[in-house]
């Protein structure tokens, strides 16, 4: 993973309900076909991650790149952000026909896109302006930290993450989401006013209910909190207000204010620090040892070089896939906590167990995905489970 995929999985990065495959797809088959197809992708898209990243550390691209920058400026940041700029267009290039086969062609074959060839494209423009200043100015403070602490720059950079994700997570929802969606307050007043109330209910005040167009992507539904403190919001997707009926919309919305009242958020912030931590200190003595025995091989003197960005890069992203299903195993524990809070939120198992059956046949999920896929790549539970839960619940209450 280069710099700019971190850059903009920070960007784009919102916790909302995720479909996971329901007990009965009204086409099974075909949901299997399409979640295989994309499994497949994904396990295509590190194989060639892993060895692109391992090519650019040994080739001799850094080291030209690097002496490229030090003909055309003195200025060392000029020179790490030219180094970060050009590493990050060429990893967009390299990435970009699996991105679009993925992202693009699978999802309409499948009849869940409805984006334009030239809507994606824009997308992914937008995605690639917006991250390069910060993967830009994450690079420079990251070597920065590196060349004047050394011994304790894994502790440093793990500190500052935390300030940031919580800035972002406030700037995202006003000053970034609108570039790629348009939101407006909910036109349904009443609704609005009957999630704000459930909300209330549990002590989470909410600016606005509002809804976004993103049928302008997909057909897939969505719903999600936005922002923190004051800048609190509930976003509902278009497609979801079209196809579900208020009462499973209030129980999808309810599932999202259990995160909010258990302050999970927070949870996953102090457990992505942790990681952070655990991520940095590795790197940190990985890359040490591999500079140390192949450095003037691969053009690394020392660790605070612009050129060890690459080799960083690829160490993270190898260490941070070995820690993902451990990540999606905690993921689990809270989706469940919430799903069960909703049950009790709104007393309405029946919804419940609908909504989920009708985001996973909208979302096109593999009914029966297997014990593999489940603990390696949901962070959510199979919606077999959460049905059943929901099943549990109903005759708990005798309902």
């Amino acid at each position: 993973m280069t710099i700019w995929r971190m850059a903009w999985r920070i960007l784009i990065s919102t916790r909302g309900v995720v479909a996971d495959p329901p007990t009965g797809s009204e086409n099974p088959e075909r949901a299997k076909a399409y979640n295989h197809a994309k499994q497949r992708l994904m396990l295509v898209g590190m194989i060639l991650s892993a060895i692109g990243g391992a090519l650019m550390v040994v080739s001799r691209i850094p080291v030209r790149l690097n002496q490229r920058g030090e003909r055309l400026t003195s200025n060392r940041f000029a020179q790490r952000s030219f180094f970060t700029v050009v590493i990050t267009l060429l990893d967009l290039l390299a990435s970009l026909p699996l991105s679009f086969y993925s992202g693009y062609l699978l999802e309409h074959r499948f009849e869940l896109s409805n984006q334009t060839k030239r809507g994606w494209l824009v997308d992914q423009g937008k995605g690639l302006l917006l991250a390069i200043p910060f993967a830009t100015l994450i690079a420079n403070v990251m070597l920065e930290i590196i060349d004047r602490w050394p011994k304790r720059w894994w502790m440093i950079t793990t500190a500052l993450a935390l300030p940031f994700t919580v800035l972002l997570s406030q700037l995202a929802p006003v000053l970034i989401a609108p570039l790629f969606n348009r939101y407006e307050p909910l036109r349904n007043r009443q609704l609005a006013e009957r999630l704000k109330a459930l909300a209330a209910n549990s002590g989470i005040n909410v600016a606005n209910v509002m809804q976004m167009d993103m049928s302008k992507q997909t057909k897939k539904a969505n719903a999600f909190f936005a922002g923190m403190g004051r800048t609190r919001r509930i976003v509902l997707a278009d497609t979801l207000l079209e196809q579900f009926t208020d009462n499973e919309i209030e129980v999808i919305v309810a599932h999202e204010i259990a995160h909010q009242a258990h302050r999970d958020l927070w949870r996953f912030v102090a457990l992505g620090t942790v990681f952070t931590a655990a991520l940095s200190f590795a790197v940190d003595r990985i890359a040490g040892r591999i500079i140390g025995r192949f450095g003037q091989r691969i053009g690394i003197t020392r660790m605070s070089d612009v050129t060890v960005l690459p080799l960083l890069s690829w160490l993270l992203s190898l260490i941070g896939l070995a820690l993902a299903p451990v990540q999606n195993g905690y993921s689990r524990l809270i989706e469940r906590r919430a799903d069960q809070y909703a049950l009790e939120l709104t007393n309405d198992a029946a919804s419940f167990a609908s909504a989920m059956r009708r985001l996973g046949d909208l979302n096109l999920s593999d009914p029966n995905p297997s014990a593999l896929v489940k603990y390696a790549l949901y962070s959510h539970p199979p919606i077999a489970e959460r049905i059943a839960q929901a099943e549990r619940f109903a005759t708990e209450r005798g309902s």
